[in-house]
């Protein structure tokens, strides 16, 4: 497919709404998005919004700077859109608004809402084929000389590159995308998805129950514990620090024991799985035999792989394979290791 010759000429909104219909892969989105027209011009330039039902748009064939983007954007919501209430049908999709919003910017030209929104969604689209890519190049340069099985990561490699990056992931209970997988390359943060698939992944190896939670626990996860508990030996809890960092708590339903492990050790964080360990042994599990226990190895010497020694942990609770090499070259296998062990897992 040639994506140049299909939306040569092609407005915006038209380019963004036949890549979602037609959805190429990474390999050729890239090399698309990658040449696609920037005009760089209106940065500094006033912007002005007005509603104007009548306006009919020219076909705009360039994508405006993000951040050209993103300042046109917050101003139509600090200013004409402020109280706007966004309707939804019955996709989930937003209805078209009852005011049309038009934005002239100071010697560059006149756009419609949706079209920005389309520009946005190109810079979107092209951020996440970057993160495929280096995800792709981990996998080439790193890792393949780096594991027993070469091939399994080029397998892997070839599926993103040819994979609409939106493309779901089915068995997992929750709606998981490639995008959520290209973070377990090296220097990359865990992203919620990613943790979770994870989980899921020694879920169904293992019997264990994965409940995502944020650094306070919920009424609704609180008893979710419990009923799992009920039918699980193992219970693994990610916790979300503020978006910045990963801790978790494992419920060991035989030995009666809590485990709180964080990889930074950090003294308010201690308090806080303390806080919450509490919570699930008075609350759900009403059973005061239960004890909470703290972990404190192994420890992360990074920024960014708090969310891998995470999984590792929850892989060291429920079975005896776990890596136990935490160096950076063993991280960088075990990164591979979790992105194997999620592309892998069979629909049940």
């Amino acid at each position: 497919m040639q994506l140049r010759a299909l939306l040569r000429d092609n407005d915006v909104c038209d380019v963004v709404s036949t890549l979602w219909m037609i959805m190429p892969g990474v390999r050729e989105v890239w090399s698309f998005l990658t040449t696609f027209p920037v005009n760089k011009n209106g940065e500094g330039r006033s912007i002005q919004w007005r509603v104007d039902g009548d306006y009919v748009p020219d076909r705009v064939r360039f994508r405006l700077v993000e951040s050209l983007v993103d300042d046109a954007s917050d101003k139509l919501r600090g200013g004409l859109a402020l109280d706007e209430e966004i309707e939804l049908d019955s996709d989930g999709e937003r209805m078209s608004s009852i005011e049309s919003y038009v934005v002239s910017i100071e010697k560059v030209g006149q756009f419609t809402r949706e079209q920005l929104e389309a520009m946005k969604s190109l810079w979107g689209l092209q951020d996440t084929c970057r993160n495929a890519v280096l995800c792709c190049t981990w996998l080439n340069s790193t890792v393949k000389p780096a594991v027993s099985d070469p091939a399994s990561a080029g397998i892997i490699m070839g599926k993103i590159l040819e994979c609409w990056p939106y493309t779901s992931l089915v068995g997992f209970g929750f709606d998981l995308t490639y995008n959520n997988l290209f973070c377990f390359r090296d220097s990359a943060w865990l992203n919620d998805n990613a943790m979770r698939a994870f989980a899921v992944s020694k879920d169904a190896k293992n019997g264990t129950q994965p409940k995502a939670t944020k650094s306070r626990i919920s009424t609704s996860t609180l008893d979710k514990v419990g009923e799992s508990v009920a039918s699980h030996q193992f219970v693994l809890l990610p916790i979300n620090f503020g978006g910045t960092h990963w801790g978790c708590l494992v419920v060991d339903r035989d030995t009666k024991v809590i485990k709180m492990y964080d990889s930074m050790g950090g003294k308010r964080n201690k308090k806080r799985l303390q806080k919450m360990a509490e919570e699930i042994r008075t609350g759900p599990l009403r059973d005061d035999s239960y004890e909470a226990l703290e972990v404190t190895e192994p420890v992360q010497t990074n920024s960014d792989s708090c969310g891998v020694f995470v999984c590792r942990f929850f892989w060291t609770c429920v079975s005896s394979e776990s890596p136990s090499d935490v160096s950076p070259a063993g991280i960088t296998k075990l990164r591979w290791e979790m992105l194997h062990a999620v592309t892998k897992l069979r629909p049940r």
